[in-house]
């Protein structure tokens, strides 16, 4: 059950893992009210440091005294992390709780941390309280469940929001590593996030799919995401990551800027409504705007709505300027009252807040086309958010000529080296387009009274106005594309051909991608003869028959390790004197943890290197009578679906038709599933297979029903 705290937002992701929550104080109570009347033998109740002793203790004591069977998580994170960061009211430590919890009659003490080392020598723990690192909760919490009465499982890890509050601020440890994540060697497969549930780990568009990446200005150096069952990362001591190089533009590109018009303010105020998220400066830009309409001498209201931002949560600024205080009646902006919105995120702005603001015919959108994304891509790889669909949400609210859209992170990162430049990019735009109430001089004098990054801020807020006027100009200052390992995306289904002939003969040999062109040949000839000009089943057999032909077995993750692409990456993304280490889960060393899986192991590059390269050379063992590693149960999986997957094809050549065409891109398709290293892949194969059935029928089934079938599941 969740508690009052952080945990409680657990039920938004997934609001089946828990019972409704208590007011502080009552955790657990309505268990002990529930337990004798249900089959449910023990519950796990969630409570926070700050939430314990507050009220909490009250709690424990009465489960105590009803004799449940429960165990209460307590949350020790050293902060009021939800709301901003506080301290806990009142001295508290790890070992004061256990020792209170034990007095109230709790038998069993569990501690877990993330440094279990610090509290071995604790004499404040009372006698009997178990100690250990929290990679064992699992265990732990499968041990608890069937210990009978009341227990207190105390999991000590400060914050990891808080950690890098506090590290920005010199006071608290920054360790000198960090992770990486090899794009070639990612499959996709989402574990790492799974594990981690962390909002650093982002997607990335590359030309094989959907991989993973870290992002290094907001990672906390956690490190559950090494976690994932996955040879991708790559960890990085001794360096931190570089600052993206500024583009370094001449001041004298905006001397000749057009002046600015400021949005007339009549005897109605003008009401701006500002969506972002937190962490990105969105109230910085709403108090900007607040001393710049005070610079113009005009009256201003700022009614700030934070929410949960302090975990990358909406926040909301309400921004109204009028002539005098006395047009100001409210500080909130009504509904259909805004005359300007700025996105800076997509899916804030498309909350019931600040969409209920908008109107047509009235309402202004300067937006951020690029969108962070939300907890739903930590449980699902494929929950990406899609800019397109968000602004045309906008433009149905708005009207399509009132929607203006900018890449402005990327721009931020290519002109001026910093993501966090980009709200003031757009502000840049929106002051360009008259759309604000106050003038840009005033703007640039209320940034350089603010003090934070004042060059860079003028600079980025320059940009953005010279975007509204020359989009061309901007274009050419910006330095490239958005590339993966410097490879663009494919365009055309050639295109993707092409490069896959290119991965299979360096995979294995040109008789190797010989014999994959030899099938997409005969793919596209048979959707040409059905349907001319059509591609989709022969896009889906282009990407899914070359990845399951490049399986990435020992041999391939030598030679993508070793990449000299991979370590030049390495080298623009952290500063010089790197050390890296490889994290590998090899079988033959044994080990096991989390259901079986082999535990993954730092493997120092600078030995290891030498040893990967002469693996690699020996890709022509592979599959062979000598191959050391062929003969595993994941080798022979791997071999058996590319047969598989090449029967299929041929069946589905067979029985081709216009009319079941959609069916075979579907069932052809599905092999996408199948991703991920050891029990990861085995559970994706699993699942693919289940599949297969139900996508063999509707591709085998007659028109009339097929179309039944089509226009049941487009209804569903």
């Amino acid at each position: 059950m969740s508690g009052i705290g952080c945990h409680a937002m657990v039920r938004y992701a997934a609001p089946e893992t828990s019972l409704t929550s208590t007011h502080m104080g009552a955790e657990g109570v309505n268990w002990l009210g529930l337990s004798p009347f249900n089959s449910t033998p023990h519950i796990f109740q969630n409570m926070g440091d700050g939430t314990y002793y507050h009220s909490g203790s009250l709690a424990i004591r009465a489960a105590v005294a009803a004799g449940a069977n429960m165990t209460f998580k307590i949350l020790y994170n050293d902060a009021v992390a939800m709301t901003g960061g506080q301290p806990v009211d009142g001295p508290i430590s790890v070992a004061e709780i256990a020792q209170q919890v034990r007095h109230e009659g709790v038998g069993t003490v569990v501690l877990l941390s993330d440094d279990p080392a610090r509290h071995l020598d604790d004499p404040g723990l009372p006698p009997g309280v178990r100690i250990g690192h929290r990679d064992e909760l699992d265990a732990v919490q499968r041990e608890l469940r069937e210990t009978p009465g009341v227990t207190v499982l105390i999991y000590e890890q400060t914050c990891a929001a808080e950690k890098r509050r506090r590290r920005k601020r010199n006071a608290y440890p920054d360790p000198p590593k960090r992770m990486f994540i090899s794009q070639a060697v990612c499959e996709g497969c989402g574990d790492c996030s799974v594990q981690s549930t962390c909002v650093s780990v982002t997607p990335v568009e590359t030309e094989f799919g959907l991989k993973r990446a870290i992002d290094q200005s907001n990672c906390n150096k956690d490190y559950s995401c090494l976690k994932g069952f996955c040879p991708s990362f790559i960890t990085v001591e001794g360096a931190e990551s570089r600052r993206p190089e500024r583009a370094g533009i001449d001041p004298a590109t905006f001397a000749g800027l057009p002046p600015a018009t400021p949005a007339p303010v009549s005897a109605r105020p003008h009401n701006v409504m500002v969506a972002g998220i937190g962490g990105t400066g969105v109230i910085t830009i709403s108090a900007i705007l607040g001393m710049a309409a005070h610079l113009d001498g005009l009256a201003v209201s700022l009614f700030d709505m934070t929410g949960l931002a302090q975990k990358n949560g909406a926040v909301y600024s309400h921004v109204r300027v009028g002539r005098d205080t006395a047009a100001l009646d409210t500080p909130r902006v009504g509904p259909g009252e805004a005359d300007t919105l700025l996105a800076f995120d997509l899916v804030a702005a498309l909350a019931d807040e600040p969409a209920g603001t908008l109107a047509r015919r009235r309402t202004q959108v300067i937006a951020n086309s690029d969108v962070a994304q939300t907890i739903a891509f930590q449980f699902d790889r494929t929950a990406v958010v899609q800019p397109g669909l968000l602004l045309s949400r906008l433009a149905g609210l708005v009207g399509e000529a009132a929607v203006h859209s900018v890449d402005a992170v990327g721009l931020a990162l290519s002109l001026t080296g910093d993501s966090l430049a980009s709200n003031m990019l757009l502000l840049g735009v929106a002051a360009q387009r008259g759309v604000l109430p106050v003038s840009a001089e005033a703007i640039e004098q209320a940034v350089r009274l603010n003090g934070a990054a004042v060059e860079m801020n003028l600079e980025a807020f320059r940009l953005g106005r010279l975007l509204a006027v020359s989009p061309e100009r901007v274009a050419a200052l910006a330095r490239g594309g958005r590339s993966v390992q410097g490879l663009p995306l494919s365009g055309s289904v050639d295109e993707r051909i092409d490069r896959r002939i290119e991965l299979l003969t360096r995979y294995q040999d040109a008789a190797y991608a010989q014999r994959y062109l030899a099938l997409v040949v005969r793919v596209r000839q048979a959707e040409r003869g059905v349907a001319p000009g059509a591609h989709a089943l022969t896009d889906a057999v282009v990407r899914n028959y070359a990845r399951l032909l490049a399986y990435k077995d020992e041999y391939e993750v030598a030679r993508l390790l070793t990449d000299p692409a991979l370590h030049a990456e390495i080298g623009r993304t952290f500063a010089d004197g790197a050390r890296l280490s490889f994290n590998l889960a090899p079988p033959t060393l044994g080990g096991a943890r989390n259901g079986g899986r082999a535990a993954k192991r730092a493997f120092a590059a600078q030995t290891l290197l030498p040893w990967l390269r002469l693996l690699a050379r020996m890709k022509g063992l592979r599959g062979g009578p000598l191959d050391p590693f062929g003969r595993t149960p994941e080798r022979r999986a791997e071999r058996a679906l590319i047969a598989e997957y090449e029967a299929l094809v041929e069946e589905v050549l067979a029985g081709l038709t216009a009319s079941n065409l959609p069916s075979a891109v579907r069932l052809l398709g599905l092999a996408d599933e199948v991703r991920g290293y050891g029990p990861v892949k085995a559970a994706a194969i699993e699942s693919y297979r289940s599949k297969l059935a139900a996508a063999r029928q509707a591709f085998a089934a007659p028109p009339s029903r097929r179309s039944r079938e089509t226009s049941l599941q487009a209804a569903g």
